[in-house]
């Protein structure tokens, strides 16, 4: 119990180290581009992007949203909805739905997501993460994009948008572990309601409130003892 004590005291030590825009590695990627009042004009007519989705999906497609993007300079649409009951995500560039990312366009388009000039040292398609993976809880597959500098960094990319879905550096895998051991989670490292963690959590408040009263008593029965003491 005073070893689980001592891991909060220390995880909560080194979550307080960084700001949390660090951790998630916020300050290694550029923004996504804005999109101006004046694109609007220069955007793809409705009827011609649900024409390139009836041609992509075969005409059995349902529309969640879509809204404006820019991709490399190209003025796009991107579009979220469900074909034959599966979520997907696509950008529709003129006269068509943009192709899935090879691994060589996942490539680049990670280089140009990350503000420091680097090559990347591996790139990996992952269909699937293993429980407690660096990515978690989000849709499968994506592409792995993987850097020695800055800070290790890998970033997780939609294979079809080429958006940043995940940004993950060497701080980041050491506050995950440190989350791992501070909620008590060791599998899948996002449970903190389960009994384990409630137990520990109770029986360090008895340790705790058991330690105040021996203060209490032990400082009352000093004075007391000082007080019978002859002048």
């Amino acid at each position: 119990m005073v070893l689980q004590i001592l891991v909060w005291m220390l995880s909560g030590f080194y979550f307080s180290l960084f700001p949390i825009q660090e951790i998630r590695g916020e300050h290694l990627v550029r923004q996504a581009h804005a999109i101006g009042r004046s694109d609007l004009a220069s955007a793809l007519s409705a009827v011609a992007v649900n024409e390139a989705l009836d041609d992509h999906f075969s005409g059995s497609w349902t529309l969640s949203s879509m809204g404006l993007a820019r991709v490399s300079g190209q003025l796009v649409w991107r579009i979220e909805g469900e074909h034959d009951g599966i979520s997907f995500r696509r950008l529709v560039g003129p006269g068509a739905v943009m192709p899935r990312l090879d691994a060589e366009q996942a490539r680049s388009k990670a280089r140009e997501w990350l503000r420091a000039k680097s090559e990347p040292v591996a790139t990996k398609w992952l269909e699937q993460s293993p429980v407690g993976g660096e990515f978690r809880g989000g849709a499968l597959p994506v592409w792995k994009v993987s850097f020695e500098q800055p800070e290790s960094v890998s970033l997780y990319l939609h294979p079809w948008t080429g958006e940043l879905l995940a940004t993950r550096t060497s701080r980041w895998r050491l506050f995950d572990f440190f989350w791992m051991l501070h909620i008590m989670d060791f599998d899948g490292r996002e449970n903190f309601n389960h009994l384990l963690l409630q137990a520990a959590a109770f029986l360090g408040f008895v340790v705790a409130f058991s330690g105040l009263v021996f203060w209490l008593l032990t400082t009352r029965l000093l004075r007391r003892g000082n007080s019978r003491v002859p002048g």
